[in-house]
């Protein structure tokens, strides 16, 4: 009986510990920001004929540069939150010698 109840104890308290249950208790999640966030209002002030320099000093260091393609620099950027991305961005800029001859952006949102 001693054996039955030892093995039937724990086998209760597991029971009552249901995922529903906890999933009820609040939580905090964390959100990861990755990358280089680049706003509208930065992106704005962009134009062709910028020097490297000059779009550096407004941007940073761009988080990819493929040494491959020095032409192109770009910045992603992504948001997770609790392992989940919500948002995913990528500007990429195109360079003609050290002159920055377009900016082109792409992302999408997960919400």
């Amino acid at each position: 009986m001693k054996k039955f109840l030892l093995l039937l104890l724990p086998a209760l308290f597991v029971a009552g510990c249901s995922s529903e249950r906890i999933s009820h208790f609040p939580s905090y999640k964390l959100t990861v920001p990755q990358g280089n966030v680049v706003d509208e209002e930065r992106l704005a002030m962009l134009s062709s004929g910028m020097t490297k320099s000059q779009v550096q000093m407004l941007l940073g260091t761009p988080l990819l540069q493929d040494p491959f393609h020095q032409n192109r620099w770009d910045y992603p950027y992504a948001m997770s939150r609790n392992g989940i991305v919500k948002q995913r961005s990528t500007v990429s800029l195109y360079f003609d010698g050290d002159i920055l001859s377009r900016v082109e952006k792409s992302g999408d949102n997960h919400e």
